[in-house]
């Protein structure tokens, strides 16, 4: 029954894509193309809900590649509790996010619309098939597809330079962390003789600590890369340039929580090399504050929200690195319904508004008094206020860094919640409640974009109190430290206190006089450019790799293709004399043939 359920999550989004792919009829029909995508997720939500009820388990694997030198290649499926519940959530935002594109996309071509549809279930198939997977290198086949899909989504309006460009970036710096994860990968490989997870759980501790030191760093480099954590996150913020709907689905709730899933997943490989975990830990830290601070500056509604996921996405891997993987997935798991939320808030005032931009907003609480309430309890649960959802996982972490004595990285993520309450609703109070929006009078969404936003709206609020029952469906332990400690209440304030600061700041105008603004311009100036991380990047590229590749053609016109050159101008001039002895005439050739039958003669009896 399980793997019927199984094949009931994954295969519908695959036959919803090859009919929209190659039914060229059926992709120009808009009701056509969306009803077969939104009810093959549909079907997946269902069957994804059944395996959570049942609380299914599975193992199933088969030969894929046979092989008589190397050990044969399987192929097969991993369902376990962290498995099922990341289906689920797989499941219900594409769902959600699908609905509400009915309304987004409304104005797109019949084809373009057909297209849009037709990558989205591609993405549901890759992101199911690589939270199932039973292998490695089955678990790397999937993670490339949804990195395709990724740079697909992200390209979506290709006519658009800005959407290109960001496009190829995504994929070029995502593909640098991959090949770190395949170079592990396959030293794993090396190692253990398997590709198969439980085998490399099981084998891993008879492998040379340093070999295996080197190859999870590896593997964990791909995770920062499709994850947006430092150094690599540059790629996410210009990921927006696809639609909205894209940036919740994909960028928001599940192909960029991807390296964290990974981690989670390995994590009984990775606690066995104690270096690993400290590494993973402080790359968490340092990109959960950098994406907050560069979040305070942005004036692009979606560019804050991708600025906060990278943000979000670094407790996670801190607390994975402080060796409880199970609080980082439980803040995955209530942060893809709350993100998912903001992003499609987000998205309903820029379908209203047709900007991006937070100060050509304004007065949009009482225009848009659903979106507002919604984009309100998304922008609560994030900050990590009580009863919303982001308080219960968000104040574990916290909890968890604290007592675990983890003083200095504790610090850095307890002011990170400052900065994210102080973020969100300067961008609530600048949209919602500004006067950037004069003489503008949007209308409230419609239904198709509402509905899916209320039940987001839910999930954000309830899955928080799902702590104990989450804890308990995956096999772990609650931490009841949480209920003796003051270090909720301290990140309790702190954001209450960043709300009360943006408040002051950009509804009543607080802290604006000349002198402030001048100290505070340096710091601006420097979060703008996003510690110039950016540009390290483009100088690295123009400078470096473009003076190496200037060599390496330098090498290759004048070097390489010099030697064959002239060898080939030798040969010609050598050919210039030995043409003179095809005179043509057949006396000449008898002269020639005669002297060299004495020549040989004389050779042969000379040796002789």
């Amino acid at each position: 029954m399980e793997l019927f359920l199984l094949f009931a999550v994954f295969i519908p989004p695959l036959i919803s894509f090859t009919v929209n792919g190659l039914v060229l009829p059926v992709r120009r029909n808009r009701v056509w193309s969306s009803g077969i995508s939104i009810g093959s997720v549909f079907i997946s939500t269902l069957a994804s809900l059944l395996l959570l009820l049942e609380r299914a388990k599975l193992e199933f694997v088969f030969e894929w590649i046979p092989a008589k030198i190397l050990p044969p290649v399987h192929f097969g499926f991993f369902l376990d509790p962290i498995a099922v519940l990341m289906l689920f959530v797989v499941s219900v935002v594409a769902l959600m996010v699908q609905i509400y594109s009915l309304g987004y996309m409304s104005e797109e071509e019949p084809l373009s619309f057909g297209r849009y549809y037709t990558f989205h279930s591609l993405f549901a198939f890759s992101m199911q098939g690589f939270v199932v997977s039973y292998s490695l290198l089955q678990v790397y086949v999937f993670w490339e597809l949804v990195g395709l899909c990724s740079y697909l989504l992200i390209g979506f309006w290709y006519q658009r330079p800005q959407a290109a460009r960001a496009a190829v970036k995504a994929f070029w710096i995502t593909r640098f962390g991959d090949v770190g994860f395949a170079i592990g990968m396959i030293l794993l490989w090396g190692a253990t003789g398997t590709f198969l997870l439980p085998e490399i759980y099981s084998k891993a501790s008879e492998v040379s600590k340093v070999y295996l030191l080197v190859s999870l760093l590896l593997v964990f480099w791909g995770a920062v890369g499709k994850s947006a954590q430092f150094p690599l996150h540059v790629w996410l913020p210009d990921a927006m340039e696809g639609p909205t709907p894209v940036s919740a689905l994909i960028h928001a709730a599940t192909m960029v929580v991807a390296g964290v899933y990974l981690v989670i997943r390995l994590f009984p490989v990775f606690e066995l090399v104690y270096p690993v975990l400290p590494v993973i830990m402080w790359i968490g830290c340092v990109t959960a504050f950098i994406g907050a601070a560069i979040a305070l500056v942005q004036d692009d509604i979606k560019r804050v929200l991708a600025y906060s996921t990278v943000s979000q996405i670094g407790y996670m891997m801190a607390v994975a690195g402080a060796g409880e993987a199970g609080l980082g997935f439980f803040h995955l798991f209530t942060h893809a319904f709350f993100k998912s939320l903001l992003f499609l808030a987000a998205g309903s005032v820029i379908h209203a508004l047709h900007t991006n931009n937070i100060w050509e907003m304004g007065g949009l609480s009482k225009r848009m008094p659903q979106t507002f309430f919604l984009f309100l309890v998304g922008a609560l649960a994030l900050s990590g206020i009580f009863p919303f959802s982001g308080y219960f996982s968000k104040d574990e972490i916290l909890v968890w860094m604290y007592h675990g004595g983890f003083k200095i990285p504790f610090l850095v993520l307890v002011f990170t919640a400052f900065l994210t309450a102080f973020y969100m609703f300067r961008v609530l109070f600048v949209a919602f409640f500004g006067k950037g929006g004069v003489g503008k009078r949007p209308e409230e969404s419609p239904l198709v974009m509402t509905l899916p936003m209320w039940v987001l709206g839910v999930f954000a609020i309830a899955s928080g109190f799902l702590k104990v029952w989450f804890f308990d469906f995956i096999g772990g332990t609650q931490k009841e430290v949480h209920h003796t400690s003051y270090v909720p209440y301290i990140s309790l304030g702190l954001s209450l206190f960043g709300i009360l600061c943006a408040w002051l700041v950009y509804e009543k105008g607080f802290l604006k006089n000349l002198l402030v603004e001048e100290r505070a311009l340096s710091v601006r100036y420097v979060l703008e450019r996003g510690f110039w991380i950016d540009s390290l990047y483009e100088w690295l590229y123009r400078r470096v790799l473009d003076g190496l590749s200037f060599i390496c053609g330098w090498f290759d016109r004048y070097i390489v293709d010099g030697l064959v050159n002239l060898v080939s101008w030798v040969t010609l001039e050598l050919s210039q004399y030995l043409r003179g002895i095809q005179t043509g005439r057949i006396q000449d050739y008898l002269y020639g043939i005669v002297v060299a039958i004495v020549l040989f003669i004389w050779l042969a009896f000379g040796v002789l």
